[in-house]
């Protein structure tokens, strides 16, 4: 298992104790995952796995693909968590992460 799956695993795993924890009604505070800043990288070049916000430059890098790539699963709908700010893209982390890890990913439409 490669470091980005493992930190996207145990970034998860928070992610899903903190929801089941406020669904029980649990009084311990909620943990806030702080966002580094925007050129942070980790020796490998790949972003930190523990951002709110995503660009596509960042995800094109999570997913070994490029930039534009990125935007083509956008407009095919193939990546979850997607939003605007103004003419660029940004993803949220809490759907884009789970995604990833899982490998998801629909089935390219066949041109007939």
């Amino acid at each position: 298992m490669s470091s980005v799956e493992a930190g996207l695993r145990d970034l998860i795993r928070a992610l899903v104790r903190e929801e089941l924890a406020a669904l029980h009604g649990d009084a311990a505070p909620r943990e806030l995952v702080q966002a580094g800043p925007l050129s942070s990288t980790s020796p490998d070049g790949q972003p930190p796995l523990d951002k709110a916000v995503y660009t596509a430059e960042e995800v094109a890098r999570l997913l070994g693909c490029s930039p534009k790539a990125v935007y083509a699963k956008v407009s095919r709908g193939q990546l979850p968590g997607v939003f605007r700010v103004g003419r660029s893209l940004r993803f949220r982390g809490r759907e884009l992460l789970p995604f990833i890890l899982e490998g998801r990913a629909p089935s390219p439409r066949r041109a007939r």
